[in-house]
């Protein structure tokens, strides 16, 4: 009996051992299964949360960025805004210092005119809309009223409208005027005359062209709008025509349109049409372009000029109407800036307006405005 017991006793305890085994297989082998299964599932979580996390950086950096930028546009607005209130205080000044001039004109000599009355002044070669504002501020509205200026008047205006000092006489403002003003009878005697005159023109050299392919021979500085008419009238009518002048077209075309000799070299028609031509015709495109590199030019040297203060630059020999057009728009405007050039800014300059090498220095820019700044 004892025996049973015992043999009972150690197979209850060997039975017990293997549950307890078994049990505890099953415990590891569950949470085993249990680990890899929450790895699985929780590996996925941890990289969708680390791809978020890379995505929510970049997020960041792009706001950082776009922060920055804003910043800076911020910044840059406001200098534009602060250069906008110097200039329109400067353009008050300017224009209440224009009042006072404006008493000064003697208005009996050559008459007063409306706004009612105003005539296109930019038909006036050497009259852009500046200056044609500039007449505007002083009652100068008619063609009839330029035409009668005298030698005092022009020394007055001159005065009056400060920016194109000695450019009345020199483009001869009132015998321009005196033409526009003709009656029809007069005008189209003129006309007559010009047309008549087309034989002495060698088209074979320059070409021919029809009114329908014609340019706007007023972008060419020194051409208004009358002179334009009077090239119509030879059959001139595009700038290809004008780029293949020489010397001997140069004289004809002059006598021709009953012109002042020696405009067409001065002004350099030749050159300036055939630059047209290679930005095809599109005179602001090169303006522009020649204005986008004015942050190439060394203002601390030179000096800051506005236009309203800008000095007439063609009285320096060898500056054109055109150079002098593409100096404003690179914002050199005066004679004291020019005359602290130094030799990289006239590299710079000669490079930017596409000018021969050693034009500035031949025809002695830095001299003529060094004088021109003393007077």
């Amino acid at each position: 009996m004892t025996n049973i017991i015992t043999l009972l006793a150690q197979t209850k305890t060997e039975a017990t051992i293997e549950i307890l085994l078994l049990l505890l297989v099953a415990g590891i082998i569950g949470y085993i299964t249990a680990w890899l299964y929450y790895k699985s599932v929780y590996t996925k979580k941890i990289q969708s949360l680390e791809t978020e996390n890379e995505h929510l950086k970049m997020e960041l950096e792009e706001i950082k960025a776009l922060h920055a930028k804003a910043l800076a546009e911020i910044d840059d607005l406001k200098s534009k805004n602060k250069k906008s209130v110097i200039l329109l205080h400067e353009k008050d000044d300017a224009l209440s210092d224009l009042a006072l001039r404006k008493q000064k004109i003697n208005y009996k000599s050559f008459g007063t005119a409306t706004e009612l009355e105003m005539d296109d002044l930019r038909m006036i070669s050497g009259i852009g809309p500046f200056i044609e504002e500039r007449l505007h501020d002083i009652d100068i509205y008619t063609f009839k009223q330029i035409s009668k200026f005298t030698k005092e008047d022009i020394v007055i205006i001159n005065d009056a409208i400060e920016y194109f000092a000695g450019r009345i006489e020199r483009d001869e403002w009132v015998e321009q005027a005196k033409e526009l003003v003709l009656d029809a009878e007069k005008r189209d005697a003129l006309f007559k005359r010009i047309s008549e005159r087309k034989s002495s023109i060698y088209y074979n050299r320059i070409g021919t062209a029809k009114l329908e392919e014609a340019d706007d021979l007023t972008a060419i500085s020194g051409i208004g709008g009358w002179i334009s008419k009077k090239l119509n009238m030879l059959d001139i009518y595009t700038y290809r025509q004008i780029s293949n002048f020489n010397d001997e077209d140069i004289q004809s075309v002059t006598d021709a349109i009953e012109y002042f000799p020696g405009r067409i070299e001065r002004d350099e028609w030749i050159d300036q049409a055939k630059e047209l031509l290679r930005v095809e015709g599109k005179k602001t495109a090169l303006l522009k372009s020649i204005s986008d590199n004015k942050s190439r030019i060394y203002f601390d040297r030179l000096g800051i000029a506005h236009k309203h203060h800008a000095n007439n630059l063609t009285l320096i020999k060898g500056i054109s109407s055109w150079i002098e057009e593409r100096l404003n728009m690179l914002e050199i405007f005066t004679f004291e800036q020019i005359s602290k050039l130094e030799q990289k800014d006239i590299e710079t300059i000669t490079e930017i307006l596409e000018i021969a090498k050693d034009r500035i220095k031949n025809d002695k820019w830095i001299s003529q405005a060094k004088e021109f700044a003393k007077k």
